[in-house]
């Protein structure tokens, strides 16, 4: 059993407006974030701030909402919401603003996460947090992080047992990364549209 874990809670600050209700290509940001783990989970979480208004979005497992346990703390918060809540051992996590995630590397990872506490990418010599698999060992240590008043997520690794999936590992499933390409700016929007555009239409 495994879980799906999108985070819709974030700010958007730099681009204005909420982006999990941004629309490209007829479809919501959200709802490109489901559609890439469609036929692979057995569960969804999105996580939302406290009051926010998400889009509808449709779903070919059980869906739940859950409000940031710990609001104003970043994705720390809205990942210890997610695993908290979901429940499979555990899941993929990704931002709802990756409206360019490759099936085949979520895949990959869930493949991956029944024998780790966390799967995370590295891209060039950073991690990816936002888009690896998680255990449910996560949440005591991200806890106590965030109770310390600790938001970085990184930090957090420290406490578990990674496996850290180096460019070699990745690209077979994501050749061109393009699942780590989020949207924080109007630039970003034209940008990953165009990339949209191409890939529909080849």
């Amino acid at each position: 059993m495994s879980a799906a874990v999108i985070l819709a809670g974030g700010k958007s600050a730099r681009l204005g407006r909420d982006k999990a209700g941004e629309v490209l290509l007829g479809r919501s940001l959200l709802q490109r974030a489901v559609d890439a783990f469609a036929g692979l989970v057995d569960e969804y979480v999105i996580v939302s701030a406290v009051g926010q208004a998400l889009p509808a979005v449709e779903v070919d497992a059980p869906l739940l909402t859950a409000e940031d346990v710990y609001p104003e703390t970043g994705p720390l918060g809205g990942i210890y919401t997610g695993l908290r809540a979901m429940q499979a051992p555990h899941a993929v996590v990704v931002a709802c603003d990756m409206p360019l995630l490759q099936p085949a590397l979520i895949a990959e990872l869930l493949r991956l996460a029944p024998a780790h506490d966390l799967v995370v990418p590295i891209k060039g010599i950073l991690p990816e947090p936002l888009c690896a698999a998680y255990s449910k060992a996560f949440i005591d240590a991200a806890k106590r992080r965030l109770d310390a008043g600790e938001y970085k997520i990184t930090d957090v690794f420290e406490a578990v047992q990674p496996l850290y999936l180096r460019p070699d590992d990745w690209r077979p499933f994501d050749p061109e990364g393009l699942s780590f390409q989020n949207v924080n700016r109007e630039e970003d929007l034209r940008r990953v549209l165009a990339l949209l555009k191409a890939e529909e239409g080849s």
